[in-house]
């Protein structure tokens, strides 16, 4: 009797994964043959960027022959609208996905630049925030910082190795001015006094700050933050007290424990 039991329990749940299997089944193939309503474009527009919009997205794939509206879910390629998608200069990451009732997401995050480039060859590109080399649109520009004067590095030569990559060993003006950039930008007291970094004839970096007609040198980033930290008690407890804004033509920050000032004549 048991034994009897024991048989029909078994069986009973034989049927029930079956029949769950085959439902299953049954939804999985009306999924699939499910069409896709419309695509949904979500574009990050932190700090006020505008690289890219919805409508560009949607002429990029649709030049690209990638039917979207009213095709089953089972003819999009989500794998590869994210890699065209990834593929794009001001694209940081894209994702895309379709959802249970047909509607196909696709979220992009911008990338933000940290520092404008213009070179001796009068080329001119973006270091974004994570070292890599970003071209100019046609679209828009942004406000960040600008670098100029003795820089031979090309955009060419910045795109297969980019500050982060650690196979890369020659150090550049650029790592400077990237490293430079980065500090600048999430210091909102610096952010708001210094708009340009001028290379030198000796390779160092200057100041262009937004007050004042000083040249400021600052060398490169060894010790940063004790240079700025000096620079900041020079600007709070001297010139601002003092308020002889036009006395000096340079300082230099180069000299470890002290400023080097030399008056205008």
């Amino acid at each position: 009797m048991k034994k009897l039991k024991k048989i029909v329990f078994i069986s009973l749940w034989c049927i029930i994964v079956i029949g769950l299997l085959i439902s299953m089944g049954f939804v999985n193939k009306q999924q699939d043959s499910l069409l896709c309503k419309y695509l949904d474009i979500s574009i990050n527009q932190d700090e006020e960027l505008y690289f890219i919009d919805n409508l560009e997205v949607a002429q990029l794939l649709s030049s690209r022959g990638d039917f979207i509206v009213n095709q089953p879910k089972h003819a999009v390629n989500v794998n590869d609208i994210e890699a065209v998608l990834n593929n794009h200069p001001a694209v940081a990451n894209a994702e895309v996905f379709v959802t249970i009732d047909g509607v196909v997401k696709v979220k992009i995050e911008q990338r933000k630049p940290a520092i404008r480039i213009f070179n001796l060859s009068e080329e001119s590109y973006y270091i974004d925030d994570e070292g890599k080399p970003m071209p100019l649109s046609d679209n828009y520009t942004v406000n960040v910082l600008i670098a100029n004067g003795n820089i031979n590095e090309s955009y060419a030569a910045r795109y297969k190795h980019h500050v982060t990559d650690t196979a890369y060993s020659k150090k550049s003006i650029l790592d400077e001015l990237y490293a430079m950039a980065n500090y600048i930008n999430k210091d909102e007291f610096w952010k708001a006094q210094i708009h340009q970094i001028y290379i030198n004839e000796d390779r160092e970096m200057e100041i262009v700050p937004l007050v004042g007609d000083q040249k400021i040198i600052f060398g490169d980033t060894t010790a940063m933050d004790e240079k700025f930290k000096k620079l900041k008690t020079f600007y709070e407890e001297g010139l601002n007290t003092t308020g002889w804004w036009n006395k000096y033509s340079t300082i230099n920050l180069k000299y470890k424990n002290q400023i080097v000032c030399t008056k205008k004549e």
